[in-house]
């Protein structure tokens, strides 16, 4: 039936679109999938419309919406799965929201977040999206990112800043990069909401990429320097104990 293949191809554009590491060109999904331009222009429109694809009016290229991950099961089910022992531990922890957060092309998709133990906290909406160099989360995405992937994204966004504390120079940007990588985690304050503060440590997969990012979030007023030196190892040992059961090898990271 038309209707029915007119299904499948939307479901392959879909699962193309969502495992690419970047955004997606109408003539290189076109290219892959088989599926002539027009046909693939429409369909891409469709999911445009469903709010689970987004295109770029700059660039024109094909991204995942934040809202693909509300999906019940998304392709980061498992994560959720799997990593939920170890944010609920560091919530316990830290009394702190705690949320798991995916890069996804130019952006940073939050695919699980547990509140505060606090009446006043920071929580993130699950499937809420920043751009992929934003705050804690996204240096942290940043810092372990490949060299030439790290110019592109740099190049594609020119680090718009989301709030006046972001940081839009490129090389005190990289400088910070460097002191994460160094680290081994993130720290930010009102880069993406004014007002509150964030740590972040890289979750890695079997080949050494950043498949996640641990973050935990509060208020500025709990999060004086004291306290990040406090927080930091226990955001990096659950970080550190995601990794390992997605088939990282240990002691890639040590804490400064």
């Amino acid at each position: 039936m038309k209707t029915v293949r007119s299904v499948e191809r939307a479901i392959r554009l879909l699962l193309l679109v969502a495992q690419s590491d970047q955004p997606l060109a109408l003539s290189e999904i076109s290219r892959t999938t088989g599926i002539d331009k027009a046909t693939a222009l429409r369909l891409l429109q469709t999911l445009i419309e469903s709010q689970l694809l987004r295109r770029d009016l700059q660039t024109r290229r094909y991204s995942p919406s934040g809202n693909l991950w509300q999906l019940p099961k998304s392709w980061h089910g498992d994560l959720r799965h799997l990593s939920m022992p170890h944010l609920e531990t560091l919530r316990r922890a830290t009394e702190e929201t705690v949320s798991l957060v995916c890069p996804r092309g130019l952006e940073r998709v939050v695919v699980e977040a547990l509140a505060a133990l606090h009446e006043l906290c920071v929580v993130p909406a699950i499937g809420s999206a920043q751009p992929i160099y934003a705050g804690a989360s996204g240096k942290v995405i940043m810092a372990f990112m490949p060299d030439a992937e790290r110019e592109r994204v740099i190049s594609l966004t020119g680090l718009k800043p989301v709030t006046p504390a972001s940081i839009s120079d490129k090389s005190t940007y990289l400088a910070v990069l460097s002191d994460v990588r160094n680290k081994g985690y993130a720290f930010s304050s009102g880069d993406v909401t004014v007002g509150a503060s964030a740590l972040a440590a890289p979750v890695f997969d079997s080949d050494d990429s950043v498949a996640a990012v641990v973050a935990v979030r509060c208020p500025d007023v709990r999060m004086p320097p004291e306290r990040v030196i406090q927080i930091a190892p226990l955001v990096i040992q659950a970080a550190h104990e995601i990794s390992r059961r997605l088939g990282h090898e240990p002691d890639r990271l040590e804490i400064a």
